[in-house]
């Protein structure tokens, strides 16, 4: 018996929810194959299609007959069998045989002492478990052992939770538990995440405040606002508000019949939030993160802003006319400053894994695919996934979801005589992003290397839905491989092999998302180009780019320090390499950063003279930039002949070279000529420093004759 099952079924039981229908009854059998509408489900009745989802591990007892059962059961269990079947799942033959011959023999007794029931719905799984060891007793004389009776009661609740969800014809979002598997009309992505599948809104209390949130989060999933792993999080989120208003015995949607304790209630609902011990996780017992408080007060913000939008539709959705005027006021009660506000770490060294790691993990992975027996963990897609972790950077739902054949071959081998492909992959995150990247052929061999698996362990004709699949109860291949597995077997995997961060301690490879900033990383400390990156990563704006452009303060440092530095008059800059790098702060101040050289202005201070940097006498630069500097001479001078042509068109006289523009041009292409040479033909001999270059190149250019600086 699966707990989950149990306690579904007891939630869907008190919920009140609708149970046997005799329409609805004759329906569940249309739903059914005729195939699979069968009284004895034998090894030789089955299909052949069907007959590996039947767990025949008994000569004896493991034929499963319904003979025994009214019509209306017969129907109800071979509903049940199809489901079990068409979802991937695997009938327990010995398990199912032994209930259905304690259902028979408790179906008579009780029509021989007046109590004739039709439907398996007509008692709650608690009321059958006491139905059916009466029987036993009766029929042995003694209890049944503890065991076998837990045997004969396994299949009970997983089928009770299929027929709760197949008798149940209301509307899905009016349902206290929404199930993606159970129900196909939640709305859902064509490509969903299903780590967690189910949402119990039978938590939220009181009543009044649960019907208003599912309305509330269906709306918003219906029109698109919301994702299903969203509707998680805004469901969780509501909870400790929900907690707060049954503690308090709050009247109604409006909380309180005073207008003016509402804001205090709610900084006392606030102020109760920022103390309440974190349950669960490494911060248990801890006060919540400033993080989780802001995800509860947005949630509870939202709602009563939709609530003020679309009171009337709402309160006759759910039958309560309490939502309607929810005024203005239910907007305000907290205000700017109230809520503290979120600060985002700036990436550093502890998001990156370094070589020495990413060696350690590469030479380790295979400990995830050795069998048991041999020491490993048995698990080869697990070690499939993490190499193409360490490879893509791609996310860890990215690749647990990939298509079945996800490779699109890419004619022509590389310079280096290899071959690409590009690898689609789902892009679950963001919405019209990027869904390809190119990749190597050690890649692609992987990719190889897991559809020979796939082949392996599959029946022939099954096609599995996914490259990577869950490993139990999916004998279809209908169902992905599922994240929060790999992170476990992520954390087996580093107490087997003992990797360890720098620091000696165990290494954290929870945090998945390392894997795709050290790939972003490692590729913008290569040089590639940002808006490659972009388009690698699955990016829609450069700005989320350079999320991950924050590299390791020594290779900036490094990079920074490895090539001169002069001024606009080609000599050297009067600050050292370090004291220059200090000086800017560019581990965190990237305002400093020019698209052309550094502005060694000191952060304290700010610029008064605009874009005039290339006769600054702050401004510094390097080879790294020289073919820049040379893109921007060549502009300026074709700038300035146009600007000249206009001055001739408009005036009928050519432009003076004492003209205020033109003066200031001239110091620039001076400047720029001078950098330009500078770069092209200095060796590694440092020029003597001049202080004050860019300063002395503007006097320099105010005295010289103007037809020289032509």
């Amino acid at each position: 018996m699966r707990t989950s099952d149990a306690e579904m079924v007891g939630i869907l039981s008190a919920s009140g929810a609708p149970g046997f229908n005799a329409t609805r009854n004759e329906e569940l059998l249309s739903a059914v194959p005729e195939s699979l509408r069968l009284l004895h489900y034998t090894r030789d009745s089955i299909p052949a299609e069907h007959l590996s989802s039947f767990g025949f591990y008994h000569d004896k007892i493991g034929n499963i007959h319904l003979d025994g059962l009214t019509t209306t059961m017969q129907n109800e269990l071979m509903f049940a069998i199809w489901r079990i079947v068409e979802l991937g799942g695997r009938v327990p033959c010995a398990p199912l045989g032994l209930l259905l011959r304690e259902l028979a023999a408790t179906s008579k007794r009780l029509q021989r002492a007046g109590q004739p029931f039709e439907s398996v719905m007509d008692y709650t799984p608690a009321s059958w478990r006491t139905e059916l060891a009466t029987t036993w007793v009766r029929r042995t004389k003694q209890l049944p052992n503890p065991n076998t009776l837990r045997t004969i009661l396994s299949p009970l609740d997983r089928i009770s939770k299929l027929l709760w969800f197949a008798y149940d014809t209301r509307p899905w979002w009016q349902r206290e538990i929404w199930d993606l598997t159970m129900d196909p009309r939640i709305p859902r992505r064509p490509q969903e995440m299903l780590s967690q599948v189910a949402v119990h809104w039978h938590r939220l209390q009181p009543t009044w405040f649960r019907q208003g949130a599912m309305f509330y989060v269906k709306t918003q999933l219906e029109a698109g606002q919301l994702t299903w792993a969203s509707v998680h999080n805004r469901h969780n989120a509501l909870l400790p508000f929900g907690e707060f208003a049954a503690a308090r015995n709050l009247p109604g949607p409006r909380l309180t019949p005073n207008p003016t304790r509402l804001r205090p209630l709610m900084l006392e609902f606030l102020g109760e939030t920022r103390q309440t011990k974190t349950r669960h996780g490494k911060n248990t017992g801890k006060p919540r993160s400033i993080g989780s408080v802001a995800q509860i007060t947005a949630a509870v913000r939202g709602l009563y802003a939709f609530m003020n939008d679309f009171g009337p539709e709402a309160a006759a959705a759910v039958g309560d006319e309490r939502w309607t005027g929810i005024g203005p006021e239910y907007l305000r009660f907290w205000r700017p400053g109230d809520i503290p506000r979120v600060h985002k770490n700036r990436y550093d060294e502890r998001h990156l894994f370094t070589d020495t790691v990413m060696s350690a993990l590469a030479s380790h992975a295979h400990l995830l695919g050795v069998p048991r027996p041999l020491g490993g963990l048995g698990d080869e897609q697990g070690m499939r996934i993490l190499l193409l972790m360490m490879a893509t950077g791609r996310r860890i739902n990215e690749i647990c979801m990939l298509d079945l054949d996800p490779i699109i071959p890419v004619e022509g081998p590389t310079p280096d005589g290899g071959n690409i492909a590009k690898l689609r992959y789902q892009q679950t995150k963001i919405v019209d992003a990027p869904d390809t990247i190119f990749v190597d052929q050690e890649v692609t061999a992987i990719i190889a290397e897991q559809r020979r698996w796939l082949t392996e362990h599959f029946e022939a004709g099954v096609r599995p839905k996914y490259l990577f699949v869950k490993a139990q109860g999916n004998l279809r291949g209908q169902h992905p491989y599922k994240d929060g597995r790999f992170r476990q077997q992520l954390h087996h995997l580093v107490a087997l092999a003992g990797l360890t961060e720098a620091d000696g301690t165990p290494l954290d490879l929870g945090k998945t998302h390392r894997f795709r900033h050290t790939k972003a990383t490692g590729l913008i400390n290569a040089g590639v180009p940002l808006h490659v990156v972009q388009r690698y990563m699955g990016h829609l704006s450069p700005e989320m780019t350079m999320h991950y452009a924050q590299t390791l303060d020594a290779t900036a440092k490094a990079e920074f320090l490895r090539y001169r530095k002069i001024t606009t008059s080609g000599s050297a800059s009067a600050i050292e390499g370090e004291d220059l790098y200090e000086l800017m702060a560019l581990d965190s101040r990237t305002d400093r950063v020019l698209p052309n050289g550094w502005c060694t202005l000191p952060p304290a201070k700010s610029c008064e003279k605009g874009n005039a940097c290339l006769t600054c006498n702050l401004f510094v630069t390097d080879e790294r930039f020289l073919g820049v500097h040379e893109g921007e001479a060549v502009a300026l001078d074709q700038l300035i002949d146009n600007r000249q042509a206009a001055h001739q068109q408009r005036t009928g006289q050519p432009m003076s070279e004492n003209h205020v523009w033109l003066t200031l041009r001239r110091r620039e292409q001076l400047a720029l000529r001078t950098i330009v040479e500078t770069l092209t033909t200095q060796t590694d001999d440092a020029h003597e420093p001049i202080r004050g270059a860019g300063e002395q190149t503007r006097i320099s250019a105010d005295r010289r004759d103007p037809q020289e600086s032509q």
